[in-house]
């Protein structure tokens, strides 16, 4: 885990007099230990099946890599969202359950009911704002090591030889202070379709605005915005709307070296990007 340290509250400042002393004062501190999780993978292949492609059975092995990787990177993705501890004490607790109720400090309810429904969160990351964790003495980030041939059972206790991996992500998340994050609940995802003037309209662009503001100045203006698909979809075509200049496209210069054609359009929202993140579920429960 991490010990981390969260300001509570500000120190007394003063004005004072020539020749007049000032009192010292300091800022209230609360510490919190935030838990890590281990995620792991173990990658076997029989050692005849490489056989069969040759000269190309290292890149047979590392494209069935990239899926463990991928896997990977989809579980911590969704753990930093929904991760619960009370449920599951092997993964790290995500923003979720860090904001848990339409009354909860900066959740903004959308107004869904139901089953149906789907959040967008607005992060800004940072030293002393939110930031992932690795455990101390370890390295952060996806690690792979090659375990080499060795023999191995399938399920009769049969033996054979294959070719190991293993894949180990340590990694955890604080948010050392609670405005750097906010969140936009209860987004129904069945009326994401309406248009401007029918029953139901969810005006997405409202909402982020109510968001945006509930942040800091110093912090929103480094915040980034995570949805899924659903909802930015519904945000780009709600932009289509006549006096609707909140979401707008950054070009940014195309990377030396990269691919014959990458689209360099971001799409932004307030002057904030926008992260597309397809774990953020659009069948959440209303809170």
């Amino acid at each position: 885990g991490h010990l981390t340290r969260i300001r509570t509250g500000l120190p007394e400042v003063y004005w004072r007099r020539l020749y007049q002393g000032t009192p010292p004062s300091k800022s209230q501190w609360g510490q919190v230990k935030e838990g890590c999780g281990i995620l792991e993978a173990i990658m076997e292949l029989d050692v005849e099946e490489l056989r069969l492609y040759g000269s190309r059975d290292r890149a047979f092995r590392m494209s069935e890599g990239v899926a463990f990787a991928e896997a990977m990177r989809q579980k911590v993705a969704r753990t930093l969202f929904y991760g619960d501890s009370n449920v599951n004490p092997d993964e790290f607790n995500g923003l979720a359950m860090r904001y848990p109720s339409k009354t909860s400090p900066n959740v903004i309810d959308a107004g869904g009911t139901g089953s149906k429904c789907t959040s967008m969160y607005l992060t800004c990351w940072g030293a002393n704002t939110a930031h992932g964790l690795y455990p101390k003495g370890s390295t952060g980030g996806l690690s792979n090591e090659d375990l080499g041939k060795y023999m191995t059972q399938d399920s009769d206790g049969k033996k054979f030889q294959v070719v190991g991996d293993m894949y180990n992500w340590k990694c955890g998340l604080t948010v050392r202070d609670w405005r750097a994050v906010v969140r936009i609940a209860n987004i129904p995802t069945d009326k994401l379709t309406l248009t401007k003037g029918e029953t139901g309209f969810v005006d997405l662009h409202r909402l982020s605005i109510m968001a945006k503001n509930k942040m800091p100045e110093n912090m929103r203006n480094q915040a980034i915005w995570y949805c899924n698909a659903d909802v930015l979809t519904a945000l780009e075509l709600q932009a289509t709307d006549a006096g609707n200049v909140t979401l707008a496209y950054r070009t940014e210069d195309s990377p030396k070296g990269g691919p014959l054609f990458k689209s360099t359009q971001i799409t932004n929202l307030h002057g904030r990007p926008i992260r597309q993140c397809d774990v953020i579920s659009s069948t959440e429960k209303a809170i």
